[in-house]
């Protein structure tokens, strides 16, 4: 067998994963908020559309999560 190296996978090759910002209070609550779950969808530009099921402090919050995980994105919550 040949062993493939430096080969990037299908979800290295989007533009925007290089912009995503992560971290507590960023892209997911901060340890000890009370949150609960919220059900997002997100839509990637030049890509299928993500049902991402997330905890949050409120919908507001939910939305600015999964911006910073897909910027750019269309985001709503279900």
């Amino acid at each position: 067998m040949s062993e493939i190296t430096g080969a990037m996978l299908p979800w290295q090759w989007a533009e925007e994963s290089s912009e995503s910002k992560h971290g507590d209070g960023v892209s997911r609550p901060r340890p000890g908020s009370r949150t609960r779950e919220y059900r997002v969808m997100v839509y990637p530009r030049n890509a299928r559309p993500v049902t991402w099921i997330t905890q949050a402090e409120s919908k507001r919050h939910a939305i600015r999560y999964a911006e910073a995980r897909w910027p750019g994105a269309e985001v709503e919550v279900v």
